[in-house]
């Protein structure tokens, strides 16, 4: 049940990152022409949440051979 509950905040936490990045991405045709301030503001949001995504999904996958039912 709780790797269920991992997954599923995983989830969330990759559809926050995909309409986080959506607008950059059809907006844009090339997206190496972005500003420098641009590209930090995606990587002050993106990252975070890409770590968090990997966390949970480690988390959710692991969770029973570590004894959380």
């Amino acid at each position: 049940m709780i790797s269920n509950i991992f997954f599923g905040a995983a989830a969330v936490t990759f559809f926050a990152v995909f309409w986080l990045m959506l607008p950059a991405i059809a907006s844009r045709r090339d997206l190496m022409k972005m500003t420098p301030a641009e590209h930090g503001w995606y990587a002050k949001r993106i990252f975070p949440l890409m770590l968090l995504f990997a966390a949970l999904s480690t988390a959710g996958s692991l969770a029973g051979q570590w004894g959380w039912s």
